[in-house]
């Protein structure tokens, strides 16, 4: 392999560690920072339990995670409660998410989207369709079976 592509492919790295593309590494590695304590605080718990209560309760965890902020906390938080910490490469939430966070991803209308709808059209402008294409017996080269009794 040439210099040039090795350059080239050590250049670009592999795999983002986010997703969305404005933020650049040092906004990434700032955030993680600014996430990150040295000691779990007194008791937390991991997410990986908050996920096993939410897979007992119907609860699915892309809407715990969503609740969060995200994967990596890119996103704001969806609730003062679900703000969570890293201790080392684990995330830690407060114990309250197991019960009362729980009940706030239970409720159908939490981190639901209002859904924008297109206003109406008046009655007097709609759009002009083109003629209307032949019925499947007037098709060329289609073969269609005649029930007797039936035209």
């Amino acid at each position: 392999m040439s210099d040039e592509l090795k350059e080239a492919k050590k250049a670009k790295a592999p795999r983002r560690s986010y997703r969305n593309d404005d933020w650049t590494e040092e906004q990434v590695k700032a955030r993680k920072a600014q996430l990150t304590l040295e000691e779990v605080p007194a008791g937390w718990v991991k997410i990986s339990e908050v996920a096993t209560t939410c897979r007992a309760n119907g609860v699915p965890i892309s809407k715990f995670v969503r609740a969060f902020g995200g994967d990596r906390g890119m996103q704001p938080v969806a609730h003062e409660l679900f703000k969570f910490v890293y201790v080392g490469r684990t995330r830690y939430v407060a114990p309250e998410v197991l019960t009362q966070g729980i009940a706030m991803l239970k409720d159908p209308s939490f981190l639901k989207a209002a859904r924008v709808r297109k206003p109406k059209a008046e009655k007097g402008e709609k759009a002009e369709t083109g003629p209307v294409t032949g019925t499947k017996q007037e098709q060329p080269g289609r073969r269609v079976a005649i029930r007797p009794g039936h035209n």
